[in-house]
Order: structure tokens, then C-alpha cells, then sequence
């Protein structure tokens, strides 16, 4: 393990940046407790995130550009072709669903939709929209009937115990169902490198594992699963909306620079 560096997080507090020389992973010391870690979800952390280009999760414009990168997504993992392969009850898991945008968008196809998330906000907003979201830790709660499809958007750097969330995922998932994530990048070619500690998503504490496609293949392996879709997107480039991002993130998909990744995977 090698030391990278030392950030304060927005309310000053002192965390150190981790690497794990063999694999990449890096992770963010003291790792505040899993009972401590609910003071930095409160509902400011939605109305104040500028860092991604919006300021209100909760607002229509955040809600359509969300979904915007939602169908972008699902189109590069194979969604669409994974969809019409299914017959009769279709069912998905949204674990860390937020505001439950993409649940919404699933519902509107005819899929029976569930989130999970330890955000008291989200889960009011989302089941104001007809989602059956829970405030609850997905590692202590049970589902009768298996997904179709699990997905983590943007989830798995926020928990402790990602293998446990895996291996739960996998055992509640039918035979021959999907899981999606998508987590930000570290490692390999990408534009983070342009930014050193400053990068966008160096949250801290917020974010407590960052991601290099070796790591991420070493976690789903270890818990049974198989990589069938890899690819990048994202370059923090420039502002949001401006002509340098857009060309950025262009480079950054077609190169593979991206400092984002999805990943979609099946039980090995």
C-alpha cells in the first residue's frame, strides 16, 4: 500500500488517498464508520453539487440530463438487445437509486422497478414518483423474487463492503441476468491525470474506493462474475456544455481516456 496523498473534505476534515501497488484500487484512510458516513448524505449534498455541472439533483433539467446519459449508457453496455431477449416479468434493482430517475425510466419500458438508498431525500422524491424505493443498507435487507438486472450508477466507490454488495447482487440475480456499474476511473490512459488531487471526483469522504479496470475485474471475478461490456466516457474537460468538453469527451470516449467506466457483467 503506498500513501498518494492528503485532501480535506468539504467540511475540513483531514483523508489520506490510498493505492494498493498490486491492484490499483485506491481507497480513501480513515474510512469513516458505516454509522458516520450518514452525515455527509444529507439533502444539501444534492442542492449544492456543482462538481458534475448541476446544482440541484431534484430539479426537471437534472432529471432529463440524467436520463440523457442513462440511454447513452445502456446503449454502450447492450441494454436494448439485452431487453428484447426477455420474455414475460421483467425485473430490475437500482441499488444507490437517489432520486430514482433510471427506475422511472425502466418503469415507463414495463419493468417492475426497486431502489435501495440510504438517503432519506431520495427516497421521499422517488417514491413521490411511484418508485418502490427503500431507506434502508441493501446488505440487510432480502428480496423474495430475483432481478433480471442489478445496477450500480455511480454507487460502488460510496460503499464499505463492495464485494459483500457483489455477492448478495449475484445471489439475488436469475440465471443469466445482468449486472451493470458505472464508477469513476483511476489508472491506465485518462484525463485524470490532468488534474492530480483536484480531480472531480476525488470526493472525500464521500467516495471510498476509486476503480482501475484491473481492480474492477479482480472484485467481479472474486465474486462470481464475468466482464461481457467494458468501455470509457468522460473528460471533466473544460466546462460543462462547453465546445472544449464536448470535444474532450469525445476523445475520451472513442480513446478509451474516459474518467468514467462502465462495466456490464454476468455470473461466471
Amino acid at each position: 500500500m503506498r500513501p498518494l496523498f492528503t485532501k480535506a473534505s468539504g467540511g475540513g476534515e483531514d483523508f489520506t488517498l490510498v493505492r494498493c501497488t498490486r491492484c490499483g484500487l485506491e481507497f480513501v484512510s480513515p474510512r469513516p464508520s458505516v454509522d458516520e458516513i450518514g452525515q455527509y448524505y444529507s439533502e444539501s449534498y444534492f442542492m449544492k453539487r456543482t462538481d458534475r455541472g448541476y446544482d440541484n439533483y431534484f430539479s426537471e433539467a437534472t432529471h432529463r440530463e440524467i436520463e440523457r446519459v442513462i440511454e447513452l449508457n445502456l446503449r454502450d453496455l447492450g441494454f436494448f438487445e439485452y431487453e428484447q431477449s426477455l420474455a414475460g416479468e421483467r425485473r430490475a434493482l437500482d441499488i444507490g437509486c437517489a432520486a430514482g430517475y433510471f427506475l422511472s425510466y425502466l418503469k415507463k419500458r414495463g419493468w417492475e422497478t426497486t431502489g435501495v438508498d440510504i438517503s432519506e431525500a431520495c427516497v421521499e422524491f422517488a417514491r413521490g414518483a411511484g418508485i418502490a424505493a427503500y431507506e434502508d443498507d441493501y446488505l440487510e435487507i432480502t428480496f423474495a423474487r430475483p432481478f433480471d438486472l442489478i445496477t450500480l450508477w455511480a454507487s460502488i466507490e460510496h460503499l464499505h463492503y463492495p464485494d459483500r454488495f457483489l455477492e448478495k447482487a449475484r445471489d439475488e440475480m436469475k440465471d443469466g441476468g445482468r449486472l451493470y456499474i458505472s464508477t469513476c476511473r483511476c489508472g491506465g490512459l485518462n484525463f485524470m491525470r490532468l488534474y492530480g488531487k483536484g480531480w472531480r471526483f476525488y470526493n472525500f469522504p464521500e467516495h471510498l474506493y476509486f476503480f482501475s479496470r484491473r481492480a474492477m475485474q479482480k472484485i467481479l471475478e472474486k465474486n462470481g462474475f464475468r466482464i461481457i461490456q467494458y468501455t470509457t466516457y468522460g473528460s471533466g474537460f473544460g466546462s460543462p456544455g462547453s465546445l472544449p468538453r464536448k470535444m474532450a469527451d469525445i476523445m475520451a470516449k472513442r480513446l478509451r481516456m474516459g474518467d468514467m467506466m462502465l462495466v456490464a457483467a454476468e455470473k461466471a
